[in-house]
This record gives C-alpha cells, structure tokens and sequence, in this order.
C-alpha cells in the first residue's frame, strides 16, 4: 500500500489509477492526516460488499442483529424452510383496476 499527499495525487492521478493493480491500494493523506483512498477494482470485485464494509449504519444493524442472536440464540440454517416457489401464471383475478384502466367513462 502507498501512501501518497492529496497533491501529488491530483497531478498524477491517471498514473496512479493505471499503477493500481501493480502497486495495491494508495491512501490519500490531507495535511498529513489519512482522508481518502484509492483502490484496484477488478472484475471480481463485489461493489456491493465494499460499500457496506464502509457503510456505518450496516454495521450498527449488524452488530445489533449478532448482540440478539448471542441474547436469544442462533438459529441453524438447515432448521429454516426453503421459501415455497410459485410457478405457473399470475392469480386468475390479476391486478385490481378501476373504471378508468379498463377504458369505460366515468360521469
């Protein structure tokens, strides 16, 4: 990982962007103080994993869903039933419309 002063960064980002994957992560420092990062993006790069790994709330419901599990117990994931799955067409009466969507006037 590099370490690099917001300056430099802003005059060579393209080369830094390219260099990512040789080089790793680069942390972007302001007045000497850490505030940003750069990282490699590849294609196995889960984009949804890495926002929530940096997302506070997430782990707020986490930590609050783990505290209950370890207060009221685990359940196992073979004890869950698989949800049943519907195949086939919609219900025979479909969505509910009103008089307008059918094309008849109202007065």
């Amino acid at each position: 990982m590099k370490i690099e002063n917001v300056r430099e960064v802003k005059a060579r980002l393209s080369r830094l962007i390219s260099a990512l994957p040789k080089t790793g992560s680069v942390v972007i420092t302001k007045n000497g103080k850490p505030c940003a990062a750069l990282m490699p993006v590849g294609e196995d790069t889960d984009l949804e994993v890495l926002a929530l790994s940096q997302n506070k709330r997430f782990w707020r419901m986490f930590d609050a869903a783990r505290a209950r599990a370890e207060k009221e117990g685990w359940v196992d994931l073979d004890d869950i039933d698989p949800p049943r799955v519907v195949t086939g067409s919609r219900s025979r009466s479909g969505p509910r419309r009103n008089s307008r969507s059918r094309g008849t006037q109202t007065a």
